[in-house]
């Protein structure tokens, strides 16, 4: 397609899309101004059916108070079939407390009431209202119907589609009549208009192509407008173009050069964030994210290999009274000085996480629950000799309870079980005594 045709097209489209956009907007104005009274008519049938909903219950509620209380059952019954034979009611219940009397018509339904109560569904509006024989004897109960609201706002709708449609229809018409008359003129328009762009577009596919003679129709643009300075300053623009292709070929590679060197940076800094995300600030030990990423893959690793692996979970004794008494920059010191015993009194291949508030957890692949319970029983004793200065001179020790447990690598499926099975011996441990080191089968679980 020639640029002139296309010049022609896109011209023609945007009067087509005026008039659609107009056309649109009055079918939105009408559907609001539509959608705005139909809802304020069934606002208003509501209320109405509300009204009358009241002033039905009201009127027959004391003469069924009045029916229960002269025994006249039979009166009651007709008076519910009579209800329930109206157009808009669906069903109608009587049901006393002790359901020895229940009585329906129509849909059944019951709630029993202290006080009137309305609600309304999709479907229905159901009144219910407390019967008083001296005290609360029951609940009266009348369901209507909103079919035929739904029908008038059905039949609303239908309205408004078939208008909608004859106004696309008139719409579609109307743009048919402005593009059979305005292509007519924008054809002779832009032809004139895109005549010497078209010639410099031909001189433009010659230079492309290497024939840097047969321009000569560059000559015959005899304008004064931007079309004119074009054609004179073509092959001024076609040298300065290949001087700026040579240059940019050189940028491009020290830019491509520089673009290396920084994403080995951005990867160095990458892999330093993420190791902060793993490091608990104040212990500098991991965190419990980390061990939730490295506890499964250490896991996994050491089932295929059929390897032992414990866990090791520790919780500081009363640390919310040291908290309470000395203050939480005490508690911090006692925090810390824990995450250095357990750092520096495990082995290579453990990791210590600290595991919650005052909680750590270690992960000890590769090894018996004898040596585990070895550890931990040290762990507890260097916290237990531990001693922490207090600016009065006196000082705080502390004490810690410990769970160990061993994973039963046919039995075990994940690690969640057997941080389950060493959080277990630690509450026995606590439930205990504290200060001591339980392993999973010393525990006693309820």
């Amino acid at each position: 397609m020639s640029l002139s045709n296309k010049f022609i097209l896109v011209l023609l489209s945007i009067i087509v899309f005026i008039v659609s956009l107009f056309t649109y907007l009055n079918l939105e104005e009408d559907e609001k101004t539509f959608n705005i009274q139909l809802k304020n008519r069934v606002a208003f049938m509501k209320k109405q059916m509300l009204q009358n909903a009241k002033y039905t219950i009201h009127y027959h509620t004391s003469e069924i108070e009045n029916d229960l209380a002269s025994m006249n059952l039979s009166h009651i019954s007709k008076l519910l079939k009579q209800l329930v034979e109206r157009e808009e009611i669906e069903g109608v219940a009587l049901v006393s407390d002790n359901k020895e009397m229940q009585l329906f018509e129509g849909r059944p339904y019951h709630r029993s009431v202290e006080e009137e109560t309305i609600e309304e569904n999709e479907n229905n509006i159901i009144i219910s209202t407390p019967i008083r024989l001296y005290t609360h004897w029951g609940t009266f109960s009348l369901v209507y119907s909103l079919d035929i609201l739904n029908k008038e706002m059905t039949k609303a709708r239908q309205i408004s589609v078939d208008k909608k449609r004859r106004n696309i229809e008139n719409a579609i018409f109307l743009a048919l009549i402005v593009f059979i008359v305005f292509s007519t003129l924008v054809f002779f328009w832009a032809k004139r208009l895109m005549h010497p762009i078209l010639l410099l577009t031909k001189a433009a596919k010659n230079i492309a192509q290497g024939k840097l003679d047969g321009n000569e129709d560059l000559l015959h643009i005899h304008r004064n407008d931007e079309v004119g300075v074009l054609a004179k300053t073509f092959k001024v623009m076609s040298l300065k173009l290949e001087k700026s292709y040579t240059e940019l070929t050189e940028l491009n590679e020290n830019l491509e050069e520089k673009i290396k060197v920084r994403t080995k940076d951005l990867e160095a800094s990458k892999d330093e964030l993420k190791l902060l995300a793993s490091i608990d600030p104040m212990t500098k030990l991991y965190n419990r994210r980390y061990f939730a990423e490295i506890a499964e893959e250490m896991f996994d690793v050491n089932k295929r290999k059929h390897n032992n692996i414990s866990l090791i979970l520790l919780d500081i004794d009363n640390f919310k009274n040291i908290n309470d008494i000395y203050g939480h920059h005490i508690g911090d010191d006692v925090i810390i000085s824990i995450a250095n015993i357990l750092m520096e009194n495990t082995r290579k291949e453990d990791i210590v996480c600290r595991y919650g508030g005052e909680e750590y957890i270690i992960i000890l692949p590769d090894i018996s629950l004898e040596s585990s319970m070895k550890i931990a029983e040290n762990i507890r004793e260097l916290v237990e000799e531990m001693i922490i200065e207090l600016p009065s001179e006196k000082e705080l020790r502390v004490t810690t309870s410990i769970g160990v447990a061993m994973a039963n690598m046919i039995v075990d499926n994940d690690i969640e079980i057997v941080i389950n099975k060493a959080d277990n011996a630690m509450y026995e441990a606590k439930r205990s005594g504290k200060n001591k080191v339980c392993s999973y089968a010393e525990s006693y679980e309820s």
